[in-house]
């Protein structure tokens, strides 16, 4: 028991000095990218009561959540994520006085997970959501800002992959599956393991158009040709609508002119019945997992007494840092330290120095008492009542 004194639980972090202050510059240079395009910062309680979380509209395994008691013996949970409690305080706070919410944030996560890190149980997630507006050009809006803010924080190398999951629904609409058969067809589409796809789909009794059709679904990726691909396969209207939306916010994106960052990719299936239309990834060399998620979820705000449309990211902050240091571009946020050694009869003068170059933004020790300094990480200097 005591050795546990000494270490952090699994899946939380230490974040030292130097770590720290890299940390916080990232998340200062992704405030300000959310701020300058017009999204609102929002903080919500760390923990909510466990209702938030326990319907079919969000994304999260129950048995994956750290659960607790209030006094009165309700169930309460650290938030999973952010968007279930900024969708909350939208539909009861917000939305009766403004009906389009632009809404940012950088906070702690909690859970059991497996995704991104392995093993973390603590998070900081950053993101936006875009609420009450529907349209190709706000789902474009969010990955855009997505898009602008992974380079403003010096990224290389990523890729946004774009994917719409009314198109899978439209492909099984009339299957006769069930949700269990659904669930698996999905899961082995979303891993683009074709192998156990063909065997799951051998033993079901569906036209072969179909089965043909699911098939080739994980082979439906690339530049403006998998939109082609996609329509020459679409049957159904809610397949041809799915193609166009990707196709109008693809055209919107290269026309603010990233289109080096996109890929498409109609496998992407993750989060399948939360998630109501376009849906999209960031994958990022030096990380084999992704560094962002989002895409458009109009159906959530209903669990929470309104009916409103939103789209929206989240980023993980520790992925985001992994990139950047394996890529050689982690900031390094540390100068030396000035120490300005002072005697005691001096100590009005010696301040009011100290706090003159602290109003320029150095950083500044006084020291009274002749303490050493390793020369490597201070500027040591001698006050003698004048400026230096």
């Amino acid at each position: 028991m005591k050795q546990l004194k000494t270490q952090v639980p699994a899946g939380a972090w230490d974040y030292l000095p130097e770590e720290c202050a890299a940390k916080r510059k990232i998340e200062n240079e992704i405030r300000d990218s959310f701020l300058k395009n017009g999204y609102n910062e929002i903080e919500t309680p760390s923990f909510e009561y466990y209702e938030v979380f326990m319907h079919d509209s969000v994304p999260y395994v129950q048995e994956n959540m750290m659960k607790f008691f209030d006094q009165k013996g309700r169930i309460l949970a650290l938030r999973p994520d952010l968007t279930g409690p900024i969708a909350r305080a939208a539909a009861t706070k917000l939305l009766a006085r403004q009906e389009v919410l632009r809404l940012c944030y950088i906070q702690n996560a909690f859970g059991f997970f497996n995704r991104g890190i392995a093993g973390k149980t603590e998070f900081t997630q950053a993101g936006v959501e875009l609420i009450g507006k529907r349209g190709a050009d706000a789902d474009a809006e969010v990955i855009a800002l997505a898009i602008g803010t992974l380079r403003k924080i010096g990224l290389d190398g990523f890729k946004i992959e774009l994917g719409q999951v009314a198109y899978f629904k439209g492909l099984i609409e009339g299957s006769g599956l069930d949700e269990e058969q659904t669930e698996r067809i999905r899961l082995l589409v979303d891993t683009k393991n074709n192998v156990e796809l063909e065997y799951e789909l051998s033993r079901l009794n569906m036209e072969a158009s179909k089965k043909k059709a699911l098939l080739e679904l994980g082979g439906l990726f690339g530049g403006r040709e998998a939109l082609a691909k996609a329509e020459a396969l679409a049957k159904s209207e809610e397949c041809r609508k799915a193609v166009e939306n990707i196709r109008e916010v693809f055209d919107i994106l290269c026309g603010f002119g990233y289109e080096d960052y996109l890929s498409i990719d109609f496998g992407i299936l993750n989060n399948f019945n939360y998630y109501s239309g376009i849906i999209f990834r960031g994958i990022s060399d030096g990380i084999g997992m992704p560094i962002l998620s989002g895409g458009r979820y109009d159906e959530l705000l209903r669990e929470f007494g309104t009916d409103a449309p939103a789209t929206g990211f989240a980023m993980g902050v520790k992925e985001l840092l992994v990139v950047l240091e394996r890529q050689g571009k982690l900031p390094r946020a540390f100068g030396k330290t000035m120490v300005i050694r002072a005697d005691r009869n001096m100590l009005r003068q010696a301040f009011a120095y100290a706090q003159e170059l602290r109003g320029q933004g150095k950083q500044v020790i006084l020291e009274l008492n002749g303490s050493a300094y390793d020369p490597a990480c201070f500027e040591v200097v001698d006050f003698n009542g004048r400026a230096k």
